[in-house]
């Protein structure tokens, strides 16, 4: 039986198709905005491009609204494929169904419906889904980041110079600048494109459905705190909100007010506000927190020192400790974990899956049952209690890793899928009830996206000799100089993988001939 998430992604095909056969109402309806560098794109997939500064005077929802991304919803209304979306394309090209019919399923998207036919191509829309990043101050260097998005690894290339790869330097931050990636010069409070989100802001918040803040590392940001007050002073209980942390933030009190945070935001108050709620009834008032609910995105790859060793930075027990804060120190928060799935991710698969399910087991049982609060009286009214209801508070998303190419799953061994197909397989003796009302268990959507990233992984058998071998001598030439630089050690971490060592070590040799 199909789930609901199946049951709309099954619906918005449907409605796609009757536009034309490459339509994605996300092009429309989501944005993710880089403001430390003006660049944005749709949503994470397809390669960012630069906003232009003349059109953000006059009118800062280019930051979503370019000219570019207009070019390519006419390219979508017509029936032709931007090139840009070629993450979704693959996938399609071998039977899988993609993200781009995914998102246009989901209720945000659906909700902008009418907004995405008024505007057409040529006009603009306010998004209904947002994720932006204030600036690049993080405390990681992950194997597949860069110095765009990351102090840490600006830092490192300014000790070390760029890595070097087989057809040259990978992360060398001059080219990066002369692409228009590296953070601009300025301080934050001069930055353009910061200070057009500000001015747009209080009207983008008017239709907001979700609003996700990544980085970077979001708390070591002061823009992200100042959203959340905003929302805390401004509630909108249509709102979904989240922050794409790697919990591991380089000073305690980050986390100690990160949750206070979320705590001010989930105290149930009294709103009034007529115009909005409940115009014609005569009871100008809702109940509820400053927003519907909270999501923690919690990025990780593996599991304990396999997961440190992708994300450069991590201390693994200090991250589950934090995860674990979260859950106990807030009644509605939750926490999607986010593996960008790469050739390191496979062999802690199951283990990372295994840690899913033990929390999923641990937090049903926190949810039993409806939990009701005391509302605080407003002027002698008496209002009914709030309820905090049962829900899934343990999520979590396997986006495929695409580039740097010596990191994707498709250029390891055949051998190595056996990894994905037991990790399925455990998925399946772990499946979810068909009302998933237990909130434990993996549901039928994350078993197919895992069956999604083992048959992507099987599609690179279609790569050629070459693209392979130098994908393979990069792997080598990389994460070499990765150990001599971060005093690291690649075989200790996976002695498990040291035959793909082998191979990529022959690789690098036969390159270098």
């Amino acid at each position: 039986m199909s789930s609901h998430y199946e049951t709309a992604a099954d619906a918005a095909q449907k409605e796609l198709d009757a536009i034309s056969p490459t339509m994605c109402y996300a092009k429309w309806a989501q944005v993710s905005m880089h403001l430390t560098n003006g660049m944005t794109h749709s949503c994470y997939h397809p390669p960012t491009h630069k906003i232009d500064l003349e059109e953000l005077k006059v009118n800062p929802s280019a930051l979503h609204n370019t000219s570019e991304k207009k070019e390519q919803r006419k390219d979508m209304l017509e029936g032709k494929r931007p090139a840009g979306c070629s993450y979704c394309w693959r996938i399609e090209d071998v039977g899988g169904r993609s993200d781009r019919i995914y998102r246009s399923g989901e209720y945000w998207a659906q909700n902008a419906k009418e907004d995405i036919k008024a505007a057409g191509w040529e006009g603009n829309i306010n998004p209904r889904y947002v994720e932006v990043n204030f600036n690049q101050a993080c405390n990681f260097k992950c194997s597949y980041c860069s110095p765009h998005l990351s102090t840490s690894w600006h830092q490192e290339v300014k000790d070390f110079g760029p890595y070097q790869i087989v057809d040259g330097e990978h992360n060398n931050t001059e080219s990066l600048a002369r692409a228009g990636l590296m953070p601009l010069r300025v301080a934050q409070d001069e930055n353009p494109y910061v200070e057009a989100f500000w001015r747009w802001w209080p009207e983008l918040y008017k239709s907001l459905e979700v609003f996700r803040m990544t980085g970077g590392e979001p708390l070591m940001d002061s823009n992200t705190f100042k959203v959340l007050d905003y929302v805390h002073k401004n509630p909108n209980a249509w709102l979904e909100m989240s922050v794409t942390s790697n919990m591991c933030p380089p000073k305690p009190v980050l986390m100690d007010k990160f949750i206070e945070s979320l705590q001010r935001l989930e105290q149930i108050q009294i709103w009034e506000d007529p115009q909005k709620f409940n115009p014609n009834s005569g009871n100008n008032w809702y109940v509820a927190p400053a927003c519907k609910n909270f999501a923690v995105f919690v990025s990780c790859d593996g599991y304990g020192g396999q997961a440190e060793y992708m994300r450069n930075g991590m201390d693994f027990e200090v991250l589950k400790k934090n995860v674990l804060r979260v859950l106990r120190e807030t009644d509605n928060t939750t926490i999607t974990f986010i593996n960008t799935f790469n050739a390191l991710s496979l062999t802690s698969f199951r283990e990372w899956l295994q840690w899913i399910l033990e929390l999923r087991e641990e937090f049903a049982k926190d949810r039993q049952g409806i939990k009701y609060i005391p509302v605080p009286d407003n002027g002698g009214h008496k209002h009914p209690d709030y309820e905090i209801r049962p829900k899934q508070r343990i999520w979590f998303d396997i986006p495929l890793l695409r580039a740097p190419h010596w990191q994707c799953i498709q250029v390891m061994p055949e051998w190595y899928q056996d990894y994905l197909e037991e990790a399925i397989a455990f998925m399946e003796l772990n499946a979810a009830n068909e009302q998933y009302i237990d909130y434990k268990g993996f549901k039928d959507f994350e078993i197919d996206k895992a069956r999604r990233n083992l048959e992507w992984m099987k599609a690179g058998s279609k790569l050629s000799e070459e693209e392979v071998l130098k994908a393979r001598a990069n792997f080598y030439k990389f994460f070499t100089q990765h150990d001599q630089r971060r005093d690291t050690d690649f075989l200790s971490v996976f002695p498990e993988m040291e035959d793909w060592w082998q191979i990529c070590q022959e690789a690098e040799a036969l390159v270098e001939r």
